[in-house]
């Protein structure tokens, strides 16, 4: 009897250590996905953007109407940031009025 409570307890860490390991790989595979968008999907052709859809467990709430499990808070608009072409030394306008030093 003891051998296999200590066997259910085994797998029940192994199995908890394995979602803590799942968990995390797909923590860190969101991320590293958010950090490489907007990227062109070659299949459809269409600009991939973060979509905002994952929502925490602790932003559920209860439902409201009949029928409804769950509830969630709307989401904020955000604005999108613009590049500021100023900033981008690839992307300064060309400066005229210098003396342009061209090599054959």
């Amino acid at each position: 009897m003891a051998t296999v409570l200590h066997g259910r307890a085994l797998g029940e860490e192994f199995y908890r250590e394995a979602l803590e390991h799942c968990r995390s790989y797909n923590a860190r595979l969101c991320a590293e996905r958010s950090l490489r968008l907007p990227f062109l999907d070659a299949q459809t052709g269409v600009a991939q953007g973060n979509c905002y859809i994952w929502m925490e467990k602790t932003h559920r709430g209860p439902g409201l109407s009949p029928g409804q499990l769950y509830t969630y808070p709307a989401r904020c608009w955000r604005k999108k940031r613009r590049l500021n072409i100023l900033e981008d030394p690839r992307l300064r306008p060309c400066e005229r009025g210098g003396n342009p030093t061209l090599t054959p």
